[in-house]
């Protein structure tokens, strides 16, 4: 058995890496411009340990008594190469994600989580479990969201990609706000994170051709 299928071979105590509007989710790959010294410290210790750090935002809502939000995501760093100025470029693999039990304790510059996997569990299997999305209708709103936004792409590699990778990646990729982003990354399963992606994507669509007819007018 591969050491990421089962949650039991998952770290219980994880470096956090607190990012606003930025979230990691499941086979996906999120690229990270590492420069502040706490971070580089965590980067360190986690390619002497591991390779794993998890990725959550801030409190999204201030009503919240954390200051970062409960679920987030473990990552592992699949690329690592560290630049002249001592800056760092890491690549993080998405894994499984996690609920934050409490914080523990350190001598670490950067903050520590215990936390739990048992809630996702369904994150490290190896199917996708993609049958029931409408492909052809999630392809249609990522193109329509690219025109809209005037983003260009390589289309043959949208078209190309895994289910599940395709919807994890424009869910993490495309500027949503803090809070919509972690309803991505909180969505039951990838069938619920494609309904929230595509409804979120379809309510920009709209916003931003009645600014464009606006506009016109």
């Amino acid at each position: 058995m591969n050491q990421e299928t089962d949650i039991k071979n998952l770290p219980e105590v994880i470096p956090i890496f607190p990012l606003d509007k930025c979230v990691l989710l499941p086979k996906a790959i999120l690229p990270l411009n590492i420069f502040e010294p706490r971070y580089l410290e965590m980067i360190d210790d986690a390619m002497k340990k591991n390779k794993y750090i998890g990725i959550i935002q801030p409190s999204v809502s201030k009503r919240k008594k954390s200051d970062t939000e409960r679920v987030g995501c473990l990552g592992k760093i699949s690329t690592y190469v560290e630049n002249d100025d001592g800056t760092l470029i890491v690549k993080l693999t998405g894994i499984c994600r996690f609920n934050i039990i409490e914080e523990k304790e350190n001598k670490a510059s950067y903050r520590e989580m215990k936390v739990t996997y048992h809630a996702f569990n369904d994150d490290l299997l190896l199917d996708d479990n993609t049958d029931t999305i409408d492909r052809e209708k999630l392809l249609n709103v990522i193109s329509d969201y690219l025109n809209v936004n005037d983003l260009t792409t390589d289309w043959s590699v949208i078209t190309d990609t895994d289910t599940e990778i395709l919807i994890n990646a424009f869910a993490m990729l495309s500027p949503f706000t803090a809070k919509e982003k972690q309803a991505l990354l909180e969505a039951t399963n990838i069938e619920n994170r494609s309904e929230i992606l595509i409804a979120l994507s379809e309510i920009s669509i709209a916003s931003r051709n009645n600014k464009k007819s606006n506009f016109i007018q």
